[in-house]
This record gives C-alpha cells, structure tokens and sequence, in this order.
C-alpha cells in the first residue's frame, strides 16, 4: 500500500527545440540494455472516475454542457469526491473527432482532486492517439522537474460513464487563470500562438504574424483588446530591431524559462510548436513574458501520423534553419542571444546530470502503475500497440538517445 501511494504522490509532487542549425556529426548512442517488463510489485489498480448524466443522456458537444453526477473511487489514493454534481462536456481540437473522446468537468463547487489545490474545472484527456498512455504524463513531469510555471499534474484514472467503461484517462487540471491555477492575477495576460486560431479575442502580430488568441482575461471592450495587442506587438518589434539582443528585450521576456520550454519540447520530440500549436504564453501585470503553462504532447516522443506509431526516433533538430514556419521563426530568433545560449548549455548540463535518470525511473513507475489499466483499455479500443512493456522500453531509449543528440548540439553552440 505505502508503495502505491509513493507513487501517486509522486505524480502529483513531480507528475526543447533547438534552434538555427543541428550537429554537423553526432557521437554515437552508446548501447542501451532496456528491459521490456514491468515491475509488478507496484500496485496496479489506479483510482476510477464515475460519471453519470441526468437521464443518461450522451455527451455530444465540445461548446454544451450537459448535468451529470461525478464520484471517484481512489482505490487506496485520497481522491476526496464522492456524488458531486457537476457539468461535461466534450474538449480538444482533432482529439474531439477520435472514437475516444476527451472531456472537460465543471464542479458545481470548488473542490480539491487527489490533494491537487481546489478547482472547479478538469480535464480528462482521453489520450487514443497516444496508445502509449503515458507521453502527456513524462512531458508533464520534465516541466516539473525543470520547474516551468503552472506545469499540470497528471493522474492516470480509468473512467466509466453511464455505466460503460471508457479505458484509461489522464484526469488534470483545466488551462485557466486563477489563483490556484495559471496565477497571473485579475491584471495578468494569458495568450496562446496556435493556428487553429479559433478562440473569439485574436489578432496576428504585426512583424511575425503570429497567430495569437487572448485566453485572459475575458475581453471587456476594444480598448482592452487593443493594450493587450499593443503591448505584445512592442515586445515583438525588440525581436526584430536590428540591435537585437542589446536592445533590452530581456527585461520584458523571462530568458530562462525560455531555455526550459526548448530543452523540454527537444528532449521529448515535440513539433507542434514549430507551427505553432498549444504554445503559451503568460505574463503577470508589469511583469515579463513567460513561456507556458506546457500542454499537449500527443505528437511528440517520435510519432509519426502516418504510421500512427511512437518512437521513431530521428537524429534531428526541431528549429532547422531551413523550416520558415511561423513557431519557428519566432523560437530561432532568441538563439541569437549569446546569453541564452549559455543558459541552455549549463541548464542542460545540470538536468541531464541531476534529473534525467529519475525521469527514467518515474517512466517504469508510471508504466508498471497502468499496466492492468493498458490492458482493459486495448480491448476496448484496439488502436496501436498493446505491448505497453516495449512501450516503456522504447520511450527510455527514444529519450536517452534524444539526450545524447542535445549533447552533441550544444557543442556547436557559440
């Protein structure tokens, strides 16, 4: 039992793109024994999440909540919810119009989950592309580890609704600015650069066009709208100005969580952010802009949508001089700056040196904690692989491999 918990708590307490140009010649990975089994003397019943609609009716919609009742089985872990009334609904972009479906919960009351800080509104991320069931939940654990703000904790829950058991999800917590949450203050911006571009309040900034949506706070009037366009697109035009990097910019822009976003979303593989997808920005009032809260990793950790598999590894940059996306021409930019060069190299020292084997070691927990879970939700989706063992094994060797090409890169740094 105390070895279950250590585990749960671990995932509450705990649960990069390079830019310009990649390694001329890479040293060779050094052999990786892996081993494909997981250790069964961790506990595998993870907590259940019961949700059940008045007059079982079916949740069709991403915009229209429909009234339903929630408890949560913690087997053995404190979840604290039990017969809570609450609204759902459906969530995500492409995740939306897989089989399985992702859904957002808003509690009638604020109330604390697993001892995460009291909430109205979660997540239940359905994960069906990622049949690995784990890529969200190690890239949430890496921006814990490298301690970027507001980075999510992930829990892995089985969930039944209206009596059929849907498989395995990851419940956290909802993108949003409160005190417990993204805490920004009442004066405090929260904008994301994706191109779906499909929020009410956006605006594509003057010198890069990048698609920007305001996410917070909620738009009152034009001139709202206007001051926050205007403030960002006077920090843009320090990234354009021809003194750049001795212009100043770092004292409107937090440099080193910079470097974090980029080692995390290079170790793990994750393009989205070169279009740019679910890219965060926060800033509190007179203070800087910060990258993140970090969000979605469906499409990292080597997937290939073609193949509809992970882990394909490639000895690759993310920010290649050659790819002119809107993401990545804004991220190659700061690669400029020798000072965040600096940073990079000796943050990425000090993580890989400090932090990355318990990153590993947290992969075989996490893996080991969803094993019968895996199980249960293959039979019922039958997408990808049910080899969770080899999952594990290949996602440790997918980031050992990602580590020792950031080794290589920031030799060719200057």
């Amino acid at each position: 039992m105390r070895l279950k918990l250590n585990i749960y708590y671990s995932m509450l307490s705990c649960c990069l793109f390079l830019a310009c140009t990649s390694p001329t010649e890479s040293d060779p990975v050094p052999d990786i024994d892996e081993k494909a089994e997981l250790d069964e003397s961790i506990a595998a019943k993870i907590p259940h999440v019961y949700i059940t609609t008045d007059g079982g009716v079916a949740i069709t919609s991403k915009d229209d909540y429909v009234n339903a009742e929630v408890s949560i089985n913690g087997n053995s872990v404190q979840a604290d919810l039990d017969k809570k009334k609450t609204r759902i609904k459906g969530r995500g972009n492409s995740t939306w119009f897989f089989p399985k479906k992702p859904y957002r919960l808003k509690l009638d009351e604020n109330a604390s989950i697993f001892g995460l800080p009291v909430a109205k509104d979660w997540v239940l991320l359905a994960n069906y592309q990622d049949y690995t069931l784990m890529c969200n939940g190690i890239a949430m654990k890496v921006g814990q580890q490298l301690s970027m703000p507001f980075s999510n904790s992930i829990v892995p829950v089985d969930v039944t609704l209206n009596g059929q058991y849907l498989g395995n999800y990851m419940l956290t917590q909802q993108v949003e600015v409160k005190s417990s949450r993204i805490n920004i203050g009442d004066d405090g911006v929260l904008l994301e650069m994706d191109t779906y571009f499909d929020e009410e309040f956006k605006f594509k900034s003057a010198a890069l066009q990048l698609p920007m949506m305001i996410k917070a706070p909620d738009i009152e009037s034009d001139a709202q709208f206007n001051s926050i366009k205007k403030e960002f697109e006077d920090f843009e035009k320090l990234l354009v100005d021809s003194k750049f990097p001795n212009n100043g910019y770092g004292n409107l822009f937090d440099k080193q969580q910079l470097v974090n976003y980029l080692i995390l979303n290079t170790l793990v593989g994750n393009m989205e952010i070169n279009h740019p997808k679910s890219t965060y920005i926060h800033k509190k009032a007179n203070g800087k802009y910060t990258m993140g809260p970090i969000w979605d990793f469906d499409s990292a950790f080597g997937h290939d949508d073609g193949l509809k598999t992970y882990f394909n590894y490639v000895d690759i940059a993310l920010l290649r001089d050659t790819d002119n996306r809107l993401g990545s021409k804004f991220f190659k930019i700061f690669m400029k700056d020798p000072e965040v060069v600096q940073h990079y190299k000796t943050t990425w020292t000090n993580y890989k040196n400090n932090k990355l084997d318990a990153l590993l070691t947290y992969i075989e927990e996490y893996a080991a904690s969803i094993r019968e879970s895996k199980k249960q939700d293959f039979a019922i989706w039958k997408f990808g692989s049910n080899d969770l063992p080899t999952a594990k094994k290949d996602m440790k060797i997918f980031l050992r491999k990602r580590a020792n090409f950031i080794d290589n890169y920031i030799k060719t740094l200057r």
